[in-house]
């Protein structure tokens, strides 16, 4: 596997007990369409980026964070578990607190009740010096009584390349398939694909289990300019195992889902099986956290990734 694609799908989780969104036993659905509810959240995203370019760029990320939001951090605390602390987390380091920010949504996607959804896109980091460091972001978030906020957010480096810049939705939930649905049980369901995709890859291999588990419309942070899209072309992306099951593993130790059942996100780590060279042989085998989207087309269909 690629080292730069492995830190790609290991981007932010936290080790937390399993919870999810307040739970109903009858959904209800918005009453927007599905469409109208993304462009919703597609504007609310815009217009965090175009008030973040004047803010210094912890204060523009955490205008777009919910209280309780999650993002990874390096260092002795690998988990932020708050807005705050995130801010506190980037205004401590001398060039995040000086940079300044602009990102814009290429892909999203929305629960069938409109009150959940998730965006992802590209960033631009500009020093105070004038340096320019390009990245990628998706975020997960709720509606909130505040408006739109983001309930999980990660973002990672990617190399100079044309990327485009047009919006387009992906997986688009059929809203009449999941009126009067029951979502009890659907997190823990979730979490169950989640484990029994990481078994699946330690006997196919990542690359084929990413293939089988993967939406057709799923993307993936991947090692190039551009989002990686459609689970064939991720599952391509890794390098062939030797043999199954000998590069890593992985596992759910949290989620959250929406309240019509049909979207949400596991978080957990990815735990690397061959020790990296150079690292000390005391030192335990490195773990990286991770935060994927999975989405479920009808309430009879398996839960597929559809962002990470």
């Amino acid at each position: 596997m690629s080292p730069v694609l492995f830190w790609s799908i290991a981007a932010a989780a936290m080790a937390l007990p399993v919870h999810a969104a307040a739970p109903e036993a009858q959904a209800i659905v918005a009453a927007a369409s599905p469409s109208a509810s993304l462009d919703e959240l597609v504007e609310a995203d815009r217009a965090f980026a175009k008030a973040g370019r004047e803010r210094p760029l912890p204060d523009a990320i955490g205008a777009m964070l919910a209280a309780d939001a999650v993002m990874p951090a390096r260092g002795d605390k690998p988990f932020l578990r708050s807005r705050d602390e995130i801010v506190a987390y980037l205004a401590a380091n001398p060039a995040a607190a000086t940079a300044r920010a602009d990102w814009y949504p290429v892909r999203g996607g929305i629960s069938a009740d409109g009150r959940q959804g998730f965006t992802a896109g590209y960033i631009m980091v500009t020093q105070a010096d004038g340096t320019k460091q390009p990245g990628k972001y998706i975020a997960y978030w709720a509606r909130t009584k505040s408006g739109w906020r983001a309930l999980a957010y990660k973002r990672a480096p990617r190399p100079e390349g044309a990327v485009e810049t047009g919006f387009r939705a992906i997986g688009l939930p059929d809203v009449a398939a999941w009126r009067r649905q029951d979502s009890a049980g659907a997190l823990d369901r979730l979490l169950a694909a989640e484990r029994a995709f990481a078994a699946k890859a330690q006997i196919v291999g990542v690359g084929p289990a990413f293939a089988e588990y993967g939406h057709a419309d799923a993307i993936n942070m991947g090692a190039s300019a551009a989002y990686t899209e459609g689970a064939a072309a991720i599952a391509a992306g890794f390098d062939p195992e030797p043999q199954p099951g000998q590069s890593i593993d992985w596992g759910p130790e949290f989620g959250l889902i929406a309240p019509s059942g049909d979207l949400g996100v596991s978080f957990g780590r990815i735990h690397a099986k061959q020790r990296p060279p150079g690292l000390a042989a005391e030192a335990p085998l490195p773990a990286s956290p991770f935060f994927t989207i999975w989405h479920r087309d009808s309430p009879a269909s398996p839960w597929r990734y559809i962002a990470e």
